[in-house]
């Protein structure tokens, strides 16, 4: 089935902003795949994505408050806002961990709003349930001799069953939804609308890998799938480009590429003009990781210098890693990841403070990035 476009769109007028979007893209990808701080930055990358959908929806997350509370180190009670960034935050983790095309299967997507539900199937029958049924007498004999009466054990193979189907599940209980109508729209038709989504994404087969997923993402914000989760559809349009290819080495993060471009999405934007946006936004993603790219590698460099010449169990490397992974590091924080004391931890960064940055200015409660 072809994808029925408006006849006003020009392939001709989307061919330059696309290939410049796809050429800039495959280059920091394969950039990523030969850099030495490519973990360090996937890792720096989900945080920054994480803050970047709540400002498009609105709201201000500290990245500072974000990376603590991830790390269950938070200086005060998180607010609603910062659990939904971490919400946004673990999801993209379960994705980026996930087969390329899993987030875009039935199953997958359903576990990822919640509507995940437990598969009718049951285990085989074991010796105290499906086997004592097939004793003629009802009854088992022990080592003693004595009778065992038949069901004495069904308690505990249903327990065990159960606990077995969740073991190779490996998936997290789903939430349970609110129907009194306070919270969700009781005529928002979530299973319709992403029916529609789904078919959609189908239809998009036939187009190259960028614009297939610049065209879901239009489908994903005009339809409006999710009531509660509607920053779920950059990452699913990050999932597709994973999924056909386009990105081998990362999850593209498309919520900090709208957040850099200078385009708004506004309802009077014809489909063509909203397809140039998201190329533009792609490609000015792309050279804005590129450059952090660099920063990163050379702030590596700057590190690595202070660890030469130390002994070997010496920690100093890996506060080093930390420092990269980490968009945020105190003094407790990097205590708790490296197992040392937080008077060896205050010592190796002060030993690093000429090439980390002091964030709070205070005597106490300070935090530390790379420069």
């Amino acid at each position: 089935m072809g994808l029925d476009l408006p006849a006003s769109v020009s392939f001709e007028r989307l061919q330059a902003p696309f290939e410049s979007a796809s050429d800039a893209l495959a280059r920091f990808d394969e950039r990523l795949r030969s850099s030495p701080v490519a973990e360090a930055f996937l890792l720096r990358a989900h945080f920054h994505d994480a803050c970047a959908a709540l400002w498009r929806a609105g709201e201000f997350v500290q990245l500072e408050d974000l990376v603590l509370h991830d790390a269950g180190m938070d200086v005060r009670t998180p607010t609603h806002e910062l659990v939904r960034a971490h919400a946004v935050l673990l999801t993209r983790r379960r994705i980026a961990d996930r087969e390329p095309a899993w987030a875009l299967t039935t199953n997958g997507l359903a576990s990822l709003r919640g509507a995940w539900r437990p598969n009718s199937a049951v285990c085989e029958p074991t010796i105290g349930s499906g086997a004592i049924s097939e004793v003629a007498d009802g009854e088992l004999d022990d080592e003693d001799g004595e009778t065992i009466p038949a069901g004495e054990f069904d308690e505990i193979d249903e327990l065990l069953a159960r606990t077995s189907r969740v073991i190779e599940r490996s998936e997290p209980a789903p939430l349970k939804r609110d129907d009194s109508g306070l919270v969700y729209d009781e005529d928002w038709d979530e299973e319709a609308r992403l029916a529609e989504w789904r078919e959609r994404l189908g239809r998009t087969q036939i187009l190259p890998p960028l614009m297939a997923a610049c065209v879901v993402l239009d489908a994903w914000e005009e339809i409006e799938p999710l009531q509660h989760s509607a920053w779920l559809g950059p990452l699913l349009a990050a999932a597709l480009l994973r999924s056909r290819g386009k990105t081998r080495h990362c999850l593209t993060a498309l919520h900090s590429g709208f957040r850099q471009a200078k385009y708004r999405r506004v309802g009077r934007d014809d489909f063509e003009s909203r397809l140039v946006a998201f190329a533009c936004a792609i490609e000015t993603m792309a050279k804005a990781d590129s450059k952090e790219l660099d920063r990163l590698t050379l702030a590596r460099e700057l590190l690595l210098r202070k660890c030469k010449g130390r002994r070997a169990n010496s920690r100093m490397s890996q506060l080093v890693d930390l420092c990269l992974a980490s968009p945020v590091v105190t003094v407790p924080f990097a205590a708790k990841e490296l197992r040392v004391s937080q008077q060896a931890a205050t010592t190796m960064i002060d030993e690093l403070s000429s090439n980390l940055r002091e964030l709070t200015g205070r005597g106490r409660y300070r935090a530390w990035a790379v420069v």
